[in-house]
């Protein structure tokens, strides 16, 4: 390929993260979609069977109630007496049916909260009960044969109807007179009607999406019940198919979710059978509406892939001429080389791996213009000694290497954060040399507590720019503390340890605080954290055993150290606070470095 470097690092960087990019959103995006589209015909046909099984169970509840009606025995000796003029018997039969229905009304129900049903007897073979205007239910069979659905009970003993005048559903059972062994008398009917609002709100409690509309069909093909959020629209949808004749098609699928165009708008369509009452389950569910959230989060995926490419685009362009820079100065320099001109003005000043290549280029290039000097006035002999004198010099070279060399790179590195204006990676770095130089103390093990806390600022520095200003430390140490001497890296593990344990799952706003004292001529150091605590007995405990755990091998460390140093009444002890976290306590003998410090204030 004929193009220039900068144009192939700009290629290859968007192609290194763009296609992958779009490979893992295109993925993602379709196997989402299908999981989701399957776990929302999962749920469709669930809730659709859910609400068909609490139909149902609520009228085989109603049938039920009705057989327990019927072999009441109050109510069995009323249909068993003999039709009679006798007011006064009248009067007490009817009394007694009214007091025996009273027992069922099924507002003392819990699985018909909020709606009642009455039940009600008509009377077959007493027609002097209609003289007597004593219960609203008892009645007789006169009154209910003007009712639409009384001509379906002529060859069944029960019946479940569609009662629409009234806008309820209406459960009618013939009872028998069973007096006589050898036949059976059709003395009354009972019957039980239940508002229909009460199941519509059934139905709409299973509902996939807030716009899911749910129908109940009879065996008609007539909506009986619908859900709160019924339309015209679907209505429509209803009878066109009924009268074209598809809607058997529908029910062949039986809970298999079907999609269709609903009034032009795309529409998940499930159904289901009630076979014990010859009924239909039908649902609506719009696929804008369990949709939306997933489109919504396209919208957000595609603007911030556009963001991160236009931010790849610009950081591809501005590494790549960072690159190809040095690399063009260095192709012009070795085609001015190619012509034998050994003077070669090539100036590169940073120290990164291109200033170490033209450093070594230009160093080569000297030599061999050295080399090629000798050639021209040396024996062959004599360039051959030169040459291996030469290599061993190099090899001497390589073998050197500054025991500086850590600080002298993160010297350069912040010398290049100050220069490119980016001041957090130079106090990040500042903060890790000064972590280390505090650290190393030329190989001390004992120092001044006045350098321990420097080097504890370090780390908390290092530490706070980690965490994005989440973590807060404080230090409050006495001056005139300072020149004590301390054992070194005492205070850093401890302020290490409440971060990792005591910090990572806290929610609050991290606090450390560092303190110190003197009392009876011994020095006190605190480690104070807020985070979630632990158990300050098994870290005790942990401290004065010597099994060595993994977890507490760093504190440990620290109070063997002191004993070690001071003897068996140091070291370190830890203590629970009053309101959240733990405090770690150093306690060590007041020893002096040197020198007296008359000071009140304190450090950090």
């Amino acid at each position: 390929m004929n193009i220039s470097i900068r144009t192939k690092l700009v290629l290859y960087f968007l192609a290194s993260i763009l296609v992958p990019t779009l490979i893992i959103t295109s993925i993602v995006y379709v196997r989402s979609t299908s999981i989701i589209n399957k776990k929302m015909n999962t749920l469709i046909e669930r809730n659709i069977d859910s609400a068909r099984l609490i139909v149902e169970q609520r009228l085989e509840f109603i049938n039920e109630l009705t057989t327990l009606i019927s072999i009441n025995p109050d109510i069995k000796n009323v249909l068993s007496s003999d039709p009679t003029a006798d007011m006064p018997v009248n009067i007490r039969e009817i009394i007694t049916l009214d007091r025996a229905l009273d027992s069922y009304y099924l507002t003392n129900y819990h699985v018909f909260t909020n709606s009642s049903a009455v039940p009600k007897i008509y009377m077959v073979n007493k027609p002097n009960y209609a003289r007597y205007d004593l219960s609203t239910k008892i009645h007789d069979i006169s009154e209910a044969e003007h009712n639409p659905w009384f001509s379906q009970l002529k060859d069944k003993s029960m019946v479940v109807v569609n009662n629409q005048p009234n806008d309820q559903i209406t459960v009618a059972r013939k009872l028998y007179d069973l007096k006589s062994a050898d036949r059976v008398v059709y003395a009354a009917l009972l019957t039980i009607d239940m508002d229909k609002k009460y199941f519509n709100s059934l139905l709409s409690s299973y509902k996939a999406s807030p716009g899911t509309e749910i129908y109940i069909l009879d065996e008609n093909n007539s909506v009986i019940l619908k859900s709160d959020s019924a339309t015209m629209d679907s209505l429509k949808y209803l009878e066109s198919n009924i009268s074209d004749k598809k809607l058997e098609l529908l029910f062949d699928t039986n809970h298999i979710t079907k999609r269709d165009t609903v009034n032009g708008r795309s529409t998940l369509i499930s159904t289901g059978e009630m076979r014990s009452l010859n009924w239909k389950i039908i649902s609506f569910t719009r696929v804008n509406e369990i949709n939306a959230d997933q489109n919504n989060l396209n919208h957000i995926v595609i603007l911030l892939l556009s963001v991160c490419m236009v931010v790849a685009l610009l950081t591809a362009f501005a590494l790549s001429k960072s690159i190809s820079k040095p690399i063009i100065k260095l192709v012009k320099s070795m085609a001015t080389v190619r012509d034998h001109n050994f003077e070669i003005k090539l100036d590169y000043k940073k120290k990164d791996e291109f200033g170490y290549l033209i450093g070594q280029y230009k160093l080569m290039i000297g030599q061999i213009k050295e080399l090629i000097n000798q050639l021209y006035t040396s024996e062959a002999n004599k360039q051959k000694a030169e040459l291996n004198a030469k290599d061993a010099e190099l090899r001497a070279l390589q073998s050197q290497i500054n025991p500086h060399f850590l600080y002298n790179t993160l010297d350069s590195i912040n010398l290049y954060a100050v220069k490119y204006n980016v001041p957090v990676i130079s106090d990040m770095i500042t903060s890790l040399s000064n972590f280390f130089r505090y650290g190393l103390c030329k190989g001390k093990s004992v120092i001044t507590i006045e350098e321990e806390i420097k080097h504890m600022e370090s780390y908390m520095e290092i530490q706070n720019m980690r965490f994005k200003q989440k973590l807060k430390y404080t230090i409050n140490i006495p001056r005139d503390i300072g020149k004590y001497q301390i054992v070194k890296l005492v205070l850093q593990p401890l302020a290490e340890n409440s971060i990792i344990h005591g910090f990572q799952t806290s929610s609050r706003e991290w606090i450390l605080t560092i303190s110190g004292r003197i009392e009876n001529d011994n020095i006190i150091l605190s480690v104070t954290d807020n985070g979630e605590g632990g158990d300050v007995c098994r870290l005790n405990a942990l401290l004065d055993s010597d099994e060595i755990r993994n977890e507490s091998i760093g504190i440990f460390n620290v109070h063997e150290r002191i004993r070690t140093t001071y003897g068996k009444e140091y070291g370190l002890h830890y203590y629970r606070n009053s309101d959240y976290g733990i405090t770690a306590e150093v306690v060590i003998p007041c020893t002096r470095m040197g020198g007296t410090l008359n000071d009140n204030s304190t450090i950090g």
